[in-house]
């Protein structure tokens, strides 16, 4: 009889993903601009555009039925003597429904992102509709479609105060400085 404990699971998982190949895109720009059409720099100023280029990572083993391609959001931290790929990452407050993003190294743990034909950043929505739920019932699948729920709020993460790009999971933000924006790609 086989017994899986979960470190063992986890371990297989990881190491899947860390397996699977990616085609990646070519570089681009992020560029954030207000729901009332005023530009919102994505970055500091004077911060060198090795700091602001992103790449998508699509997996060459996905099969999707899905309109748009989606991805790995990939970011290069470079250092005096590394270069380290990091993936975008929610880390999701129990309390709040507005997310900032992260990158982080550990591709493995990294979400689903893609653009749509006008180079929009999306997130697909669930394959299932869950206001639809009935008790006792298994709900039937949806296609997914693109939701585009990015503002940019003023967070607070890890003792730091500062204004980023958010995902809200659901309705209007309780977070009274969000603002809703477009997040569009621009190649280089």
């Amino acid at each position: 009889m086989w017994k899986l404990t979960i470190p063992t699971l986890l371990v297989a998982v990881a190491s899947l993903a860390s397996a699977q190949e990616y085609n990646t895109s070519a570089p681009f720009t992020l560029k954030v601009t207000s729901t009332t059409n005023s530009t919102i720099n994505a970055g500091t100023d004077g911060t060198p555009s090795d700091y602001n280029t992103y790449n998508l990572n699509v997996s060459t083993s996905s099969s999707s039925d899905q309109e748009f391609e989606t991805g790995i959001l990939t970011w290069v931290l470079h250092g005096a003597d590394f270069n380290v790929s990091e993936g975008l990452v929610f880390s999701p407050s129990l309390t709040s429904n507005v997310v900032a993003p992260e990158f982080e190294p550990a591709e493995s743990f990294s979400f689903q992102v893609g653009f749509d034909c006008e180079d929009k950043l999306f997130i697909y929505s669930s394959y299932y509709d869950e206001t639809s739920f009935t008790p006792g019932t298994t709900p039937t699948s949806v296609d997914p479609v693109p939701l585009y729920q990015w503002y940019v709020c003023y967070t607070y993460n890890e003792g730091y105060y500062y204004q980023s790009l958010a995902w809200v999971t659901v309705g209007e933000p309780i977070n009274p400085t969000c603002e809703a924006v477009e997040v569009e790609r621009i190649f280089i």
